[in-house]
């Protein structure tokens, strides 16, 4: 049964960061779990960074595609996005 692993970190208290990490983890009782949800909660930002940019790109495509520009903003009934471009949410 080696289900448990075990990690040694080093903190360089002359490094600010490192330092306030440091002050931070000391203080919490349950250190373990508050590295595991500090963890998984940092890659789930970076995930949703990820996600985001995507969207963005997959906009920019779509306004290019339309030759939308500042100048010609005035959306017509006929010049509406088209429902393809929100089933990118949909799939998501």
């Amino acid at each position: 049964m080696d289900e448990i692993r075990r990690l040694n970190l080093s903190f360089n208290l002359e490094r600010e960061e490192d330092s306030t990490a440091y002050n931070i983890i000391r203080t919490k009782r349950q250190k373990t779990a508050y590295i595991i949800q500090a963890v998984l909660a940092y890659e789930n930002i970076n995930l949703g960074e990820g996600e985001l940019k995507r969207i963005k790109n997959a906009l920019r495509e779509v306004i290019r595609e339309m030759n939308f520009t500042a100048d010609n903003c005035n959306i017509t009934e006929e010049s509406q996005i088209p429902d393809e471009v929100f089933q990118i949410f949909d799939c998501m």
